[in-house]
């Protein structure tokens, strides 16, 4: 008899892109605005404790959403200081999530743009494959 195994993998309709800047927050937002035609807004940071409840970590997020093609953007910071959103992809200060339909040309495009700026060091699409902590990039604002 064969084993089965049950997989339980997380809903994936969205695509991740890792960027590496020097900007803080706010300035890397104001330059996707200008690249994604559309306007970020700062969220409430999201708060992590750590496995020893020393401290907790918060990390920046913003939101744009494009009516026009229904597709959200949520920018997460992934570095603080002692610390990492997604710990598997540590070379990259800025995680950027993308939920609707963007096609393959379309990633291209907005990877290509983003590296053209000059403060950005590396652009990447990120295989959600080699996320093990997806859950940390759900983000639900407190009503």
């Amino acid at each position: 008899m064969t084993a089965r195994k049950i997989k339980n993998e997380p809903e994936t309709g969205y695509r991740l892109v890792g960027v590496a800047s020097a900007l803080k927050e706010y300035r890397f937002c104001f330059q996707l605005n200008q690249i994604l035609c559309c306007d970020f807004q700062k969220l409430k940071d999201i708060s992590f404790e750590t496995s020893d409840s020393s401290r907790h970590d918060l990390f920046g997020v913003f939101r744009a959403e494009r009516e026009t093609d229904e597709i959200c953007f949520t920018v997460f910071a992934n570095k603080i200081p002692g610390a990492f959103l997604l710990p598997e992809v540590n070379n990259f200060d800025f995680i950027v999530r993308v939920d609707g339909r963007f096609s393959d040309e379309k990633m291209k495009q907005t990877t290509d743009d983003l590296q053209a700026l000059p403060d950005m060091l590396m652009v990447a699409e990120i295989p959600l494959k080699k996320i093990k902590n997806r859950e940390r990039l759900i983000y639900e604002e407190e009503k």
